[in-house]
């Protein structure tokens, strides 16, 4: 038995403001009661046993520690830009004011 009708596909195009062509209401109609059905199937399906859960995955970080290693001091980086100022990049102002 179809859950949903053309008139109601019709009903929600009008409500979402869509126009439908009825090749489109019937095809619609088909797919939704399909959806419909899917829904249906899943919703009989025994779940009280089951833990709710947000993701069904092991949570692992799977990012690297951080580990101290050498770098260029602020003097070793500034000398190599084309402009500083008061121990700072200069770069261009991009913003079209002074800030």
């Amino acid at each position: 038995m179809s859950q949903i009708s053309r008139d109601d596909v019709a009903r929600l195009a009008k409500l979402a403001r869509l126009a439908l062509t009825d090749d489109e209401l019937e095809g619609f109609a088909g797919q939704l009661d399909a959806i419909l059905g899917h829904v249906s199937q899943i919703q009989a399906v025994d779940t009280g046993d089951v833990k709710p859960t947000g993701n069904p995955l092991k949570e692992e970080n799977v990012t690297r520690a951080d580990v101290v290693q050498p770098c260029l001091t602020q003097d070793e980086a500034l000398a190599q830009a084309p402009s500083a100022v008061e121990g700072r990049f200069a770069v261009p102002q991009i913003l079209g004011e002074s800030q």
